[in-house]
């Protein structure tokens, strides 16, 4: 059995205080194995992407971290230099847009080598060694000239590429994926899942993918995590999410999805109505409540947890979800 390398206790990030409190995300708890792929999945808003920042301790100044815990082995993340021995070196990200992250005023090799030197001691001459190995384990051609060369000199999908490379320098042992195929044709981004599954087997890393894409977590998750409004309505292994979805908002993404051998050619998918909800100021009960169809009066108090084992989810009353299966 795989044990445990990440684990995060009440994760919680504020922007601003009191009444006028942006919470982005709130205690939301989860934990990953070694070698395993955890899909954070959820629309736009949901948190998926602060909940990565809160992680590796990127956040904007202006951003408030409270954990009630967070581990990565033996190692204590919320103590004074816990994270800074982790990140980079056995904990390592790839962030959403690479034409962003990566910085237009200096060569690929320079950005490559550069975190590696700093972690490992290596000379300039061995980090450039490493540099171009990774760029050949990602499948990137003639890499001794791709070193020499500015981010606008390479496509989109090379870009992403490096910026995986990049990530894979020190050997981490945990990848975090910020939607790392979304600015991506479909084509690129068969061959990014492709490549991340294929370096996952060699190289028996785990990985914290994120994503709003149901149909990219199909076909690369071991165990999902479904955020809404800052929060985690439910979680399980890929297939209890997709063979029997519990929560209402984890049934309306799927519904949103054409799902091969169900849903019928030219039949309407689902749509969920309403928006995510501003989460400022106070917030009570199910926030899904306002877009819900299930939702009852209930629904505006506390909200219990339900399911056991792996398969767990937050909502009012199991008789009301067994209802909406119906």
């Amino acid at each position: 059995m795989s044990m445990t390398l990440l684990t995060v206790d009440k994760l919680s990030v504020d922007f601003g205080r009191g009444a006028t409190a942006l919470h982005a995300v709130r205690d939301l708890s989860f934990c990953v194995a070694e070698g395993e792929t955890l899909c954070i999945v959820g629309e736009s808003g949901c948190g998926k992407s602060m909940t990565s920042l809160a992680i590796m301790d990127l956040l904007p100044r202006i951003a408030r971290r409270s954990v009630a815990g967070m581990t990565m082995g033996e190692t204590d993340l919320t103590r004074p230099g816990g994270i800074r021995a982790v990140r980079g070196n056995q904990m390592a990200m790839i962030f959403q847009e690479p034409m962003t992250a990566l910085n237009p005023a200096f060569p690929i090799g320079d950005q490559m080598t550069e975190a590696y030197i700093h972690h490992s001691g290596a000379t300039p001459a061995a980090a450039r060694a490493r540099a171009i190995e990774m760029l050949n384990e990602v499948g990137i051609a003639s890499p001794e000239k791709r070193l020499g060369q500015y981010p606008h000199q390479l496509s989109g999908g090379l870009r992403q590429r490096v910026m995986i490379a990049m990530a894979l320098m020190t050997s981490p042992k945990l990848l975090i994926a910020d939607e790392p195929t979304t600015a991506l044709d479909v084509t690129i981004q068969a061959q990014i899942l492709r490549l991340l599954r294929d370096l996952q087997k060699r190289l028996g890393i785990a990985i914290i993918f994120i994503t709003h894409d149901l149909g990219l977590v199909s076909r690369i998750a071991d165990r999902v995590v479904v955020m809404y409004a800052g929060t985690r309505v439910e979680e399980g292994n890929v297939a209890e999410i997709f063979d029997n979805p519990r929560h209402p908002y984890t049934r309306a993404l799927i519904d949103c999805i054409p799902q091969p051998g169900k849903t019928e050619r030219g039949a309407m998918l689902g749509t969920i109505p309403g928006v995510v909800p501003a989460m400022i100021g106070d917030v009570r009960g199910c926030a899904f409540r306002t877009r819900c169809a299930l939702a009852t009066a209930g629904c505006e108090g506390v909200i219990p947890t339900h399911g056991t084992g792996s398969h767990q989810w937050v909502c009012l009353h199991e008789t009301t979800l067994q209802e909406g299966t119906t």
